[in-house]
């Protein structure tokens, strides 16, 4: 498994297709294999709270519907805050912080990485 060191910034997780960008080398290099299993399309209701969290594994999040405001703090605190669109998507790298939100609905595929056994599952929070 690939391992992220600390201060990773958080704003390489953001990949703006609407714009052309493509995973930049540093992020792949990052993320572990995406587990097709985990595939699945997701429906977030208008102003539903998620709160700030992280996964010892990889997350995705690939908008089709809404403009999210997504939010991401990497283990060294730097926290980026952007505004996406579809088919944006955020590849989240395991430990980096993250939410989302939007005053519409929104409409993303939602996927993960291969876990290998040892990943804790659910949210996961710091202590502030």
């Amino acid at each position: 498994m690939a391992q992220i060191t600390q201060g990773t910034d958080p704003g390489i997780c953001i990949v703006r297709f609407s714009t052309g960008s493509r995973i930049c080398g540093q992020l792949a290099d990052m993320l572990n294999p995406v587990d097709p299993a985990t595939f699945h399309q997701y429906h977030l209701p208008a102003r539903t709270p998620v709160e700030l969290h992280f996964h010892d594994f990889d997350e995705y999040w690939w908008f089709v519907e809404g403009r999210p405001t997504v939010t991401l703090r990497g283990t060294d605190g730097r926290t980026v805050e952007e505004t996406l669109e579809p088919p944006d998507m955020v590849a989240c790298v395991r430990g980096i912080e993250h939410t989302l939100y939007a005053d519409h609905d929104l409409v993303y595929y939602q996927f993960s990485s291969i876990r290998t056994g040892n990943e804790r599952e659910g949210h996961l929070t710091r202590a502030e």
